[in-house]
């Protein structure tokens, strides 16, 4: 692969400057061969566009849309997407997903996970309560990954434990945790390299990976811009 994937935060909890943000998740994603993706659209459309004209994003050119699950902090935001990029790929996990109706977008149902060609992983989904979640794992270079997560509702280290087994070495992984407990952070951090609790984590998360895993926290929040190569991520604006 030539040139480095680049990760945009369209919005998170956490507000950057300038920027219009609400709770909810949404990362753009530029990946030089694959293709720029969208995974999650936050709550409300107008602020992904905003946001996304802000940071220079073009939605128009998406080639699919991941929604990790049907929360409206995470799928709110689609009809923006959805009127920039008509007939715009949205892979999602089973479920009715009332929200796409009337969008234009075209619902693909993951039901056991898979690859989307060469460099893009889709987990199977998996059930927490009456949610179906999915994650996505993003490949870098050879068998590293940067693996986006929604919500984690079924434990984050259960996604990512996943990719472990489609042979992927987890390089990054960026989004919500849940709250995740100390042992699902440690069993995190015993597969992947560099972590990244956004979105619903919890300053508790954060600040536990602060100190028992120096040197490999990756702090994030809207308009946070990361470029990621097969050594790991580098925070190329938004000091956050």
């Amino acid at each position: 692969m030539e040139g480095a994937l680049r990760l945009v935060v369209l919005n998170d909890n956490r507000s950057g400057p300038g920027l219009e943000n609400r709770w909810g998740w949404s990362l753009y994603i530029d990946h030089p061969v694959a293709g720029p993706v969208l995974f999650d659209a936050d709550t409300e459309p107008n602020v992904i566009c905003s946001n996304a004209d802000k940071l220079g994003v073009n939605l128009s050119s998406l080639s699919l849309a991941i929604l990790s699950h049907e929360h409206m902090d995470h799928y709110g935001g689609m009809p923006c997407p959805a009127a920039r990029r008509p007939g715009l790929p949205v892979y999602v996990p089973p479920g009715l997903h009332l929200w796409a109706k009337g969008l234009g977008v075209e619902l693909r149902f993951n039901r056991s996970g898979g690859w989307l060609g060469k460099w893009l992983y889709m987990t199977r989904p998996l059930k927490a309560g009456m949610i179906m979640e999915h994650a996505l794992a993003v490949r870098v270079s050879g068998d590293r990954a940067v693996v986006v997560v929604g919500c984690s509702h079924p434990g984050v280290d259960r996604l990512v434990e996943q990719v472990v087994e489609a042979g992927l070495e987890p390089l990054l992984v960026i989004g919500g945790y849940h709250g995740p407990s100390r042992r699902q952070l440690d069993r995190l951090a015993s597969m992947a390299r560099y972590i990244s609790p956004a979105h619903c984590s919890g300053d508790e998360a954060v600040e536990y990976v602060r100190r028992e895993y120096p040197g490999r926290l990756v702090l994030v929040r809207t308009g946070s811009v990361l470029e990621v190569g097969p050594s790991g991520p580098r925070l190329l604006e938004d000091e956050a």
